[in-house]
């Protein structure tokens, strides 16, 4: 895909993996650059005037605010995309994530805040804007995911982990390896030929998230952003899977056809109250 001249909605990116991507695709002169996070706009100033400059006047950068803690917050979040690029979106990234908070938490939802933030809200956003993605041309989602989904099983009688068990780490696993399962059942069922769907591990980065979690080290930001926009560029690989730049194969379960159909049905449950009744 060619970036420059484009429509891009990047979500989460007013930090980490996502600030880096923000300015390295600002820097590639797009169309028009919408950019998400859940601070509102007083806040990502300086971040939006970093932006427009490195777009210069071939870029028109957007910041809207959402809680993705909140599903009516992603609905309005998809609305408001729309009203900023009427002639459609080329690419989406999925990028907005959250560490697994330290005890089990619900949202005002009713959702484990794990699952909710780093699965239903971007499930519910690319549902609510599929038909943009790609509009007129070739569209492309990318969905951020991590190694850690290969360490997680996805049980489908306790995707929210109420039972025992719960850590920080598992309820982040779960929420990543939930997002690739999805990804690989909407590669397969994507509304047009013209539109590819993939998922991507960015790499082992050096961000709150990851200290959050584990006490590990990691790259930059700034490789992570690298490692995306070389997914987001690729072409001809609708459904693929990429350990950084590296198309792999990710956790079998996110392959088993009968554990995406689940999924999927369960997801659609959840996500009622935000999605028209023809897609829930």
């Amino acid at each position: 895909m060619r970036l420059t001249g484009s429509t891009i909605v990047l979500t989460g990116a007013t930090s980490g993996i996502g600030r880096a991507t923000a300015l390295q695709l600002a820097a590639l002169r797009p169309r028009r650059l919408v950019v998400h996070g859940p601070q509102p706009p007083d806040e990502v100033s300086g971040l939006v005037g970093e932006l427009s400059a490195a777009a210069g006047r071939a870029g028109d950068v957007v910041y809207l605010p959402a809680d993705y803690g909140v599903l009516g917050d992603v609905a309005a979040l998809a609305s408001a995309v729309r009203a900023a690029c009427p002639e459609g979106v080329d690419l989406l990234v999925n990028n907005a994530a959250r560490p697994g908070p330290r005890t089990r938490t619900l949202t005002a939802d009713g959702h484990e805040a794990t699952w909710q933030t780093n699965y239903l809200a971007p499930v519910a956003l690319t549902t609510l804007l599929l038909d943009a993605v790609g509009a007129g041309r070739a569209g492309r989602i990318v969905n951020v995911a991590s190694a850690t989904h290969f360490s997680a099983e996805l049980r489908l009688d306790d995707l929210e982990l109420a039972g025992p068990g719960y850590s920080p780490a598992s309820a982040y696993a779960r929420s990543k390896l939930a997002l690739v399962t999805w990804s690989c059942r909407l590669a397969g069922h994507r509304p047009r030929p013209t539109v590819d769907v993939v998922c991507a591990h960015p790499g082992v980065i050096a961000t709150p998230l990851l200290h959050a979690m584990f006490s590990i080290g990691g790259d930059t930001p700034e490789h992570a952003a690298g490692n995306l926009l070389a997914v987001a560029r690729a072409d001809d690989d609708n459904g693929t899977y990429y350990d950084e730049r590296r198309p792999a194969t990710p956790n079998p379960i996110a392959l088993d056809s009968v554990a995406q159909e689940l999924l999927d049905q369960l997801t659609r449950r959840a996500l009622a109250p935000v999605l028209p009744a023809a897609t829930a």
